[in-house]
């Protein structure tokens, strides 16, 4: 049945996809005609074929106004966004003032410019605009008023989180509508807000618009359509959720409001605001007006003999469950039954606590007329105040819950929240409670619970346990479940049934099995297929296709194919292309998109981390060392190595005094050809001056040693690690050089005392971030460029310093030259100089010319003192020659 036609009358409504009851019939799945519209390479064969422009028809018609109503009569409510009421819109309550309405006036945020941009896209042409953040920092004002200024002309619509959100196609029609979804994670689910529901109402060009708290931002995103590290070729799990997010217009609001809003929130004339800007500035204003810090106070002083410790106990197990992801309504013998273990690790009976109803109606307590700890909801459920989970998250991980936490939570999760639930589960390393939480979905041949069952069992390397339910999921039609069959044989060696995996997931519309399909095509030898595909599988935006793509454009020297190309990959949220895109983007010269990507990186490594992928850890650790982060770099490579990743790189750190290097990323191989005390050596040598690829300074970042090997010797490099290269010894005979970088050198001029003598010097360390490697037998010896031994030192005559100074001698390979407040010399293929006082210059115009000393104990920072001087002077590898002054 896969490829067979859909249709109502004369009207293509799809194309099926899968046979779920293998060939009973009862049900079939299709792809929408609204997606197959929507893809480039469709319309293309449609126009070839039948010479025609697909066009997509409405077709379903509306039964009459009065039987709609009758069925849904409250379901969704339309009215103009120019009379909706900001309170019943998710905009928290501030406390009462007399003469002031119970909300404030708006002070514009620094998102709003963006926001608007992003409105007035989405009003020409349909599309979501997610806005996430922390509680009460506040998401929904700014939307709302963001909504107000750009689409008030619109009816809008807030619907309930339990409605059947399908039915929205067929409400409303004929009116430009706006969708508001406050707290999105309780619209995810499988009769939620789902792809094809998305792309119907975008087609009929309706505005969503939404937020989403950042601790649920982080897990849906955390797994849910990241490409695996191993550039395609993993088992993924189910992406419906992830691939909604990513297609919305993102915008993060931080809680922390900047100088600029701050500002414009002392020109409001409302006691409230005047007050909360004198509050402590770890809190945002809207927090603040939202009573979240006084609750916040209110519940942690609560644990006390006197207080209301089993009313702090019941707000905490509340929270606990929150976290977890059940439904944030939470029915009160659950929280009754974990929060004896929060009374207990409080103090217990030694703190006197109240009784059961009297902690109840604490925990009830309105605080300034605003919020209390918990929340009652429908069906006598309760909510934690969505602020104090906000707090917990930002200062604790999922896997600081304990096991009780867990246990309750299997007890009470609702079905549409089990996959959300295993997810973090997974992430706080409760892999038994995720399974268990999964099961009842596996019960039921829900693909999305078989799928993330699979994905534990084979983090476990049970392939044979995770490919019975893979396998179920691709008998029901599932597309994923079809890769991750695919991923299982290429995992195992078996390329002939990986290929045809992936090709029938391909055919399921599985874009990320076409970056696969083209490993396995790489592996059986066909360059020119894996090319093909993964060209392709980039065009459709596949990050590991892009990648792959990448790489290859750079080996053929196809430069700007290649950075558009790992664009596509970074943006894809693979870390390793989103680091190199940043060393890309430094090239050019913009910083701050660089650094947008490696944050980008840095999170998205995170993430898969989480989630059970070691090498995820291991490039976290990379991007915290790229930007400095040592103590945070080293954490993230031992939970990796924890984790069972093999980590064949070493960050080596010198001590506080030692010159050069503080310090360097080097491999396995140089450092074991080196040895420790070579290898040491070496980063005395070495400067962090700049990346010798993109150019921009190394900074505080750990620089990547590169080693370039001439088999009797070698050249040394350093780059940003990660960004730029990463530590290897090559040895090869293909060098690689890189572009548009210059190598940077410090230079000073003055008179030095040198075998009795007082003699005019010129001295340079003519390569801080370039050294070289000699060969000697079977070790290897370090030297500076020119120092000892070295081919340049050779090359111009260098001899130590320590030997005394040479003869007054001209072989024309240097000249000397004086100037107004200068000295130069120019040797071989470089010009060094350095201001110069009359009195060295007239000295240089004496003596006939000066001595030119070159050594790598100058460093790049720091004034010349004498302290640095006699370095210099009794540096073992300070090469001196004299250079003749040319007039």
């Amino acid at each position: 049945m896969s490829g067979a036609a859909l249709f109502i009358d004369e009207y293509l409504i799809g194309v099926v996809c899968g046979d779920p009851v293998q060939w009973g019939h009862a049900r079939v799945e299709a792809v929408p005609a609204s997606v197959l519209i929507g893809d480039r390479e469709f319309n293309r064969a449609v126009r070839e074929v039948a010479g025609l422009q697909p066009k997509l028809t409405e077709v379903v018609k509306r039964v009459s106004q009065v039987i709609d109503t009758l069925a849904n009569p409250t379901e969704f409510h339309w009215q103009p966004v120019a009379e909706a009421e900001p309170i019943s819109f998710g905009i928290h309550r501030v406390p009462e003032s007399p003469g002031h309405s119970h909300i404030v006036e708006y002070v514009p945020r620094s998102i709003d410019a963006e926001l608007d941009g992003h409105l007035e896209t989405v009003a020409e042409t349909g599309g979501m605009i997610l806005v996430t953040g922390d509680s009460a920092a506040g998401k929904s004002r700014a939307l709302f008023e963001g909504m107000r200024r750009k689409l008030s002309d619109r009816l809008v619509c807030k619907p309930d989180p339990d409605a059947e959100m399908p039915s929205l196609l067929s409400s409303g029609d004929g009116e430009r509508r706006v969708l508001w979804l406050d707290d999105l994670h309780d619209y995810l689910r499988s009769d939620g807000l789902t792809p094809s529901l998305l792309d119907g109402l975008v087609s009929r060009q309706v505005v969503v618009l939404a937020t989403l708290r950042t601790e649920f931002y982080e897990q849906y995103t955390d797994e849910r359509d990241v490409p695996s590290i191993s550039r395609g070729a993993g088992p993924r799990l189910p992406s419906f959720p992830g691939r909604i997010i990513r297609r919305a217009h993102h915008i993060a609001l931080e809680r922390i409001w900047t100088d600029g809003e701050r500002q414009r929130a002392s020109r409001v004339e409302d006691p409230r605001i005047s007050e909360a800007l004198k509050s402590d500035r770890t809190y945002g204003l809207a927090e603040y007006l939202a009573a979240g810090p006084q609750v916040l106070k209110m519940w942690r002083s609560a644990s006390r003999v006197k207080g209301n410790p089993r009313g702090a106990a019941l707000v905490s197990a509340a929270i606990a469950l929150a976290r977890t992801g059940v439904d944030s309504s939470l029915p009160p013998d659950a929280v009754e039954r974990l929060h004896e273990y929060y009374l207990d690790q409080a103090g217990g009976p030694a703190l006197r606590p109240e009784g059961l109803d009297e902690a109840w109606n604490w925990a009830a307590k309105v605080v300034l007329g605003v919020a209390s700890p918990l929340v009652p909801g429908k069906g006598g459920t309760w909510k934690p105040f969505d602020y104090l989970v906000s707090n917990a998250a930002r200062n604790s991980r999922p896997s600081d819950l304990p096991d009780q936490v867990w246990e309750e939570a299997v007890r009470v999760v609702d079905d549409s929240r089990r996959v959300l639930v295993a997810t973090v589960a997974r992430a706080a390393g409760q892999l038994d409670a995720a399974k268990n939480v999964l099961r009842p979905l596996v019960e039921n041949d829900d693909p999305d619970g078989l799928i993330n069952l699979g994905a534990l069992i084979a983090s476990e390397n049970d392939y044979e346990g995770a490919g019975a339910y893979f396998l179920r999921a691709s008998e029901l039609g599932d597309s994923t479940g079809t890769h991750n069959m695919g991923s299982l044989c290429f995992a195992r060696g078996d390329l002939e049934g990986a290929r045809d995996w992936y090709t029938l997931a391909i055919e399921r519309g599985e874009l990320q099995s076409i970056g696969a399909l083209g490993m396995v095509a790489e592996k059986l030898g066909n360059w020119d297929q894996a090319i093909e595909l993964w060209k392709r599988g980039t065009e459709a935006g596949d990050p590991g296709s892009a990648l792959h793509y990448s790489d290859w454009l750079t080996s053929k020297w196809q430069s700007d194919e290649a950075v558009e190309a790992l664009r596509v990959a970074a943006d894809g949220a693979l870390p390793i292309a989103a680091l190199s895109y940043a060393g890309v983007l430094l090239r050019k010269k913009d910083h701050e998109t660089a650094n947008i990507y490696l944050s980008k990186a840095y999170d998205a490594a995170i993430q898969q981390g989480h989630l059970g992928d070691p090498i995820g850890y291991l490039m976290a650790g990379v991007a915290a060392y790229s930007f400095g982060n040592i103590k945070m770099g080293q954490e993230w490579w031992d939970r990796a190595r924890n984790s069972g990743a093999q980590i064949d790189w070493f960050v080596l750190e010198s001590a506080d005094d030692f010159p050069g290097l503080r310090h360097l990323a080097i491999s396995q191989d140089a450092l074991e050809k080196l040895g420790d005390e070579g290898t040491r050596l070496l980063m005395q040598i070495l400067w962090a001056g700049d990346c010798l690829d993109c150019g921009y300074p190394l900074k505080e970042g750990v620089p990547a040693l590169y080693v370039d090997d001439h088999y009797t010797r070698a050249d040394v490099r350093l780059f940003h690690f990660g960004l730029c290269r990463f530590p290897r010894w090559n040895g090869s005979a293909l060098t690689t050089f890189a572009k548009g970088a210059d190598i940077s050198w410090k230079s000073f001029s003055g008179t030095v005392p040198v075998g009795g003598q007082v003699v005019p010097a010129l001295i340079v360390n003519p390569s801080l971030e370039l050294a070289q490697l000699i060969l000697d037998g079977q070790e290897w010896s370090a030297t500076s460029m020119y120092g000892p031994r070295s081919t340049l030192g050779s090359g111009l005559n260098l001899q130590p310093l320590w030997a005394g100074l040479p003869p007054k001698t001209s072989d024309s390979l240097a000249w000397a030259f004086a100037g107004d407040g200068e000295v130069a010399v120019a040797a071989l293929h470089e010009i060094w100089s350095a201001p110069a006082s009359e009195e060295i210059i007239a000295q240089v115009e004496r003596y006939g010319g000066l001595f030119l000393i070159v050594t790598s104990a100058l460093g790049p920072e720091g004034p010349v003192t004498m302290e640095v001087v006699m370095n210099v002077l009794e540096s073992w590898d300070s090469m001196t020659r004299w250079v003749p002054l040319r007039r």
